[in-house]
C-alpha cells in the first residue's frame, strides 16, 4: 500500500526511521531539494542522536545540538560533532545547507524556532517535526502552515511540504525548500 516500514539497523532510536522515512517521501519529491555528501547541517535537539546518524550515514557533516547525550552509535556514524547547547538559544556561526528537529515541545514554539532559522538566513532546507497533542489538530497545523510560508526569507520565498508519516506518531513532517 505505499507505506514504507523501515529498519533501519544499528540506528541509535526509532526516529531515525523518521527522518529517512521523511527524506524518501517528501525530499525527493521536493524541486531543488537536494541531500549530497559534503553538505553541512544542523541537528536541532539532537539526543539520541538517530537523525544525526541518518544524516552523517548520507555523508553531510552535522552539528548536533542538544544538551542530552548522543549514542556512541550516532557519534560514530560519520562526520558527527555534539554541542551541549539548548536547540532553541543557540545560533550557527555561519548559515548550513540543512537543519533539521525533532524537539519535543509546543508546536508553536517550534515552529518560532523554524522561522528564525529561515528569516536569519541560518539554512536553505529544513525537515521537522510538529508534536500534536492538541484537540484542534488541523486548524494548529494549518495556522502554523500558514505562518511558515509568510515567512520571509533572504533567499526568497519558501516551498513547504506537511505529511503524517507512517513512523510519526502524533505529529506531522514539515519540509521546507527554497521556491
Amino acid at each position: 500500500m505505499g507505506i514504507p516500514r523501515l529498519r533501519l539497523p544499528g540506528a541509535p532510536s526509532r526516529s531515525a526511521a523518521k527522518l529517512e522515512e521523511a527524506l524518501l517521501a517528501l525530499v525527493v519529491d521536493t524541486p531543488g531539494a537536494v541531500l549530497r555528501g559534503g553538505m553541512s547541517a544542523v541537528d536541532l535537539g539532537a539526543a539520541p542522536g538517530g537523525w544525526s546518524w541518518v544524516l552523517a550515514r548520507r555523508g553531510l557533516r552535522v552539528l548536533a545540538i542538544d544538551h542530552g547525550r548522543l549514542s556512541d552509535a550516532a557519534l560514530s556514524a560519520g562526520a558527527v560533532r555534539h554541542l551541549a547547547a539548548d536547540a532553541f538559544t543557540w545560533r550557527p556561526p555561519r548559515p548550513v545547507d540543512w537543519m533539521v528537529c525533532d524537539v519535543v515541545d509546543k508546536p508553536a514554539r517550534v515552529m518560532d524556532l523554524v522561522q528564525r532559522w529561515f528569516s536569519q538566513g541560518w539554512c536553505r532546507w529544513s525537515v521537522f517535526n510538529l508534536k500534536l497533542p492538541m484537540k484542534r489538530r488541523h486548524a494548529e497545523v494549518e495556522r502554523l502552515l500558514a505562518r511558515l510560508l509568510a515567512t520571509s526569507s533572504p533567499t526568497g520565498r519558501l516551498r513547504v511540504s506537511a505529511r503524517q508519516l507512517y513512523h510519526d506518531r502524533e505529529e506531522i513532517t514539515v519540509v521546507v525548500a527554497p521556491a
